[in-house]
């Protein structure tokens, strides 16, 4: 079967082959097997008893002091729905494995251990050769709940994963060769429980049993730190033809675990991971001549960015620069192994203990590389630092809004789908730069960068990188003639403003030039007087009188995307100040 086709979980278990064919990158688990947070190990003597300690930390210490679970294979426990029991093997949260928790429900924690006890008991015959499984049985038929809150270290350990070790052995109970074989067959083969039905995989299209539950998607921000489900049912509403849980939408035992499995891994990888707005974005390709074209997009969704070395910092722009070149010109083949590899980009937002897909994107790696040229090529405009990188999505997004909280959810994603996919931005993000343009009366390199870029994808318009003297619309000579105003009061004032025009009239002016400009002329004569030279005065009557010559009248009221050519033509004017010439003196002689 062909999976690189069709929707992401068919890209998903593609990815998944390729992590277990390829030496390179770590091991991926296999099926019945799966990596997950673990926060302390119980030590156990071979008789049963605990040992002393008989907590071992085995969190890893992070930055600015903070502490991070490891993370371990351990047997896969397939997540748990609703209020049910399900105890994990050989591993689980110390409600199960000790029957005290953090959550102050003795009684419910205690009915949790009895099912874990139960549940391993269930294995002791199978592995009663295996000398730390049959110590492990031993200690949970003597195990007192009670005694959990007493021991060293309980108030860090409570409520976190733990798995069982022997003193003075290598490993984990579960890593035994005979416990990882009884669990296999467990797995394969569920022993006393109900076989799984068969029906047609909606992944493969094949008849194979199929997943009740799918496992938990862990590392989605603003998820449920015990993870999410990509694919659940949980309400009558939603079933249909009297199927439960997932058989509604069937796909392999074997191909939930292997999405699920690929899906985590990408998640847990800060180089193939991104946050945009509320949405956790994945990004990868299922070829592994690919992996420097991964390498390479990471670099356009980092979210962070090295400053301390100014020389790292300066190499990674550059490295930026040379594949949006290279991608103008038709030469990713120079760069990159594979740039015909297929690509993908799935964007994921919490919804409870469900995900949502915000975003799903397949293509090529070139294919997403010309789109990010051409989103870049739109973007740029005079007033950029050499130094700066793109402003490609990230950035762009943070301005809609004051704080990176009050960023809309589905504007990001909407704005991240149109520079990925090649399409239309979304009429919102015009708006929601324009609002935070009239709210803090700023118009900088960023904005200008998205109203250009918005305004030549969206309506074709034909906008300049710099100043354009014979722009031919009235909305962006009116910019440029608010911004000769704007200097006409900062030369003529004596010290340092409190407020200027644009403070007070800089919205207004961009909505309803008519009634705000004929104002803002009667304060320029006033301005004009002060003026300190005589060169001064006639450059800017000169300069006054050739945009107004532009301007046939003053419109009541500019559209939206009038509205954007108004500040375009604002920040082109002022750009155009404050780069030909360096102070006051100079004026006279600026064309």
């Amino acid at each position: 079967m062909n999976v690189t086709s069709g929707g992401p979980l068919n890209a998903l278990i593609s990815y998944y082959e390729r992590l277990r064919s390829d030496p390179s990158v770590p091991p991926v688990a296999e099926f019945g097997f799966s990596r997950e947070k673990i926060h302390f190990a119980v030590v156990l003597e071979v008789d049963g008893r605990l040992a002393e300690p008989p907590l071992v930390d085995l969190r890893e210490r992070a930055g600015r002091g903070r502490v991070v679970p490891t993370t371990l294979l351990v047997p896969d426990g397939g997540g748990r729905s609703g209020t049910g029991m399900k105890p994990y093997f050989c591993w689980d949260n110390t409600g199960y494995a000790l029957g005290r928790d953090n959550k102050d429900r003795p009684a419910r924690a205690a009915e949790m251990f009895r099912a874990f006890r139960d549940y391993h008991l269930g294995f002791r015959d199978e592995l009663a050769d295996d000398e730390g499984f049959a110590a492990l049985c031993r200690f949970l038929e003597a195990w007192d709940p009670a005694r959990a809150e007493s021991l060293p270290g309980w108030e860090e350990a409570a409520g976190g994963n733990v798995v069982f070790q022997i003193r003075g052995r290598e490993g984990y109970v579960h890593d035994s060769a005979a416990v990882r074989s009884a669990w296999s067959r467990r797995v394969a083969d569920p022993s006393g429980a109900e076989p799984a039905p068969t029906a047609v995989s909606l992944v493969s299209g094949q008849e194979e049993p199929i997943a009740r539950l799918h496992p938990m998607i862990g590392g989605v921000a603003g998820a449920q730190t015990t993870g999410a489900a990509l694919v659940s049912f949980n309400q009558p509403a939603f079933l249909s033809y009297g199927k439960t849980q997932s058989f509604n939408a069937p796909v392999g035992v074997l191909d939930a675990f292997r999405y699920t499995t690929a899906l985590n891994r990408l998640l847990a990888d800060p180089a193939r991971r991104a946050r945009i707005g509320d949405a956790t974005v994945v990004f990868w390709s299922d070829r592994p001549t690919a992996a420097d074209a991964e390498d390479a997009f990471q670099l356009f969704f980092a979210e962070e960015r090295p400053t301390d070395d100014p020389a790292e910092h300066q190499a990674t722009v550059d490295r930026l620069r040379g594949f949006l070149d290279a991608a103008r010109r038709g030469l990713l083949g120079n760069l990159l192994k594979d740039p015909d590899a297929p690509f993908y980009v799935l964007g994921l937002s919490p919804n409870a203990s469900r995900l949502n897909v915000r975003y799903w994107m397949a293509g090529t790696v070139r294919q997403f590389a010309e789109r990010l040229a051409e989103h870049a090529d739109q973007l740029e405009i005079v007033g950029g630092r050499p130094d700066d990188p793109p402003p490609l999505i990230r950035r762009l997004v943070a301005e809609t809004a004051r704080e990176p909280k009050d960023i809309a959810p589905l504007l990001a994603g909407q704005v991240a789908r149109a520079v990925l996919g090649g399409l239309p931005y979304p009429q919102a993000f015009l708006g929601a730069i324009i609002r935070r343009v009239r709210a803090d009366a700023t118009m900088n390199h960023r904005r200008a960068s998205i109203l250009k870029a918005y305004l030549i994808r969206n309506h074709e318009r034909k906008v300049p990188v710099a100043l354009n003297k014979d722009h031919p619309d009235e909305a962006y000579q009116l910019g440029r003639l608010f911004a000769a105003l704007e200097k006409t009061q900062e030369d003529a004032a004596d010290s340092k403003l409190n407020s200027t025009i644009k403070d007070r009239f800089f919205g207004a002016a961009a909505a309803t030039p008519g009634i705000v400009f004929p104002r803002l002329l009667q304060l320029h004569q006033h301005h004009m007087r002060k003026l300190e030279s005589e060169g001064q005065r006639i450059h800017r009557e000169k300069l006054i009188g050739e945009i107004c010559g532009r301007i046939n009248r003053f419109p009541s009221h500019l559209a939206l995307e009038h509205q954007g050519l108004f500040y375009i033509g604002y920040y082109h004017q002022r750009q155009d100040f404050f780069t030909k010439r360096s102070d006051s003196d100079k004026e006279t002689n600026h064309d």
